[in-house]
Formats: structure tokens, sequence, C-alpha cells
């Protein structure tokens, strides 16, 4: 039983740094319990959500749960800027070659990596090679710097701008 009170205040601690309502989060316990005052449904929705449903509810987003509520698509989107990142710093001489003529297997593979469509590639190989000056002002431009510059650039554009986060 004394096993049970410290798991209560642990998880009464927990919802406090949480700013004290467990109901306010997305999950199965927040539906459940939605309406219900006082600590007792606080704590059933918090354990609810925490160590039964909430996987489920912010994968399917379901349950008030979206899809900032969850975490593996945060974690895919980290993965992709890093495959992006890596790209660009290991083809850097190519992409300044193709960018500047506008075509290339290189800068195609880069628009796979953002994930463009097929149909909105072209623009991107327009704006790469119209936009060279920006991308690489200097002859010691890094993959980073010119990366920046490229999603500048494309949130700027009326087509590409849905390919970057703002």
């Amino acid at each position: 039983m004394e096993a049970l009170g410290k798991i209560a205040a642990l998880m009464g601690l927990v919802m406090l740094a949480r700013g004290g309502d467990a109901l306010a989060a997305c999950g199965i316990g927040s539906t459940i319990w939605e309406g219900k005052d006082g600590i007792a449904a606080s704590v059933v929705a918090f354990t609810t959500n925490v160590w039964t449903f909430k996987g489920i509810s912010t994968t399917f987003e379901i349950s008030g749960c979206t899809e900032k509520d969850n975490w593996f698509k945060k974690g895919a989107e980290k993965v992709k800027q890093a495959r992006i990142e890596h790209f660009a710093s290991q083809n850097l001489d190519h992409l300044a070659l193709e960018m500047a003529g506008g075509r290339g297997e290189h800068l195609d593979a880069l628009a796979h990596l953002i994930e463009l469509r097929a149909a909105d590639e072209a623009e991107l190989r327009s704006l790469a090679q119209s936009h060279f000056e920006v991308l690489f002002p200097s002859d010691h431009t890094t993959s980073v710097e010119m990366l920046h510059s490229l999603a500048r650039l494309m949130s700027e554009d009326p087509v590409l701008s849905d390919y970057v986060e703002r």
C-alpha cells in the first residue's frame, strides 16, 4: 500500500510540473475524464494517458492528439533534416556545379531528400540556377550556409514554400 502512495505522489508531482492539469493533455484518459474535477480524476486521466493509451492516441492522432503531439513524426523530421545536411556536405561541389547549370543528378537527389513532388522539381532547379549567387556567395560557402539560403528562398517561392517549415 505504501508503494501506491509513492506512485500517487510521484504522479502528482509530474502533474504539477505540467501545470497541474493532466486533463488538458490529449489522450484516451483525457477524453474519458473530460469535465471531471478533482485530483482523483486528474490522476486517473494522467495514468491512463501516460501509461496505457497515449502512444496509440498520438500515433493515430485520436482523442484530441494532433501531429504536434506525435514524437515519431518529430523524430522523422530530424532524421530527414540530418540526411539532407549530410548529403549536402558530402556533395557540395557537385551541387554547386549543378545548381549553376539548373540540372543534374545531385540536384535531383537533393529534391528527392526534400521530398519534392515530381511536378515541383523543375521549380527547384530554376530557383537554384536563378539564385546561384545567393546560394553560393563565395568559394568558402558551407553546405549549412547553402541550405539555409535555399530554405529561405524556397519559403519565398509560391510553389516551394509548402516544403519549408516556417
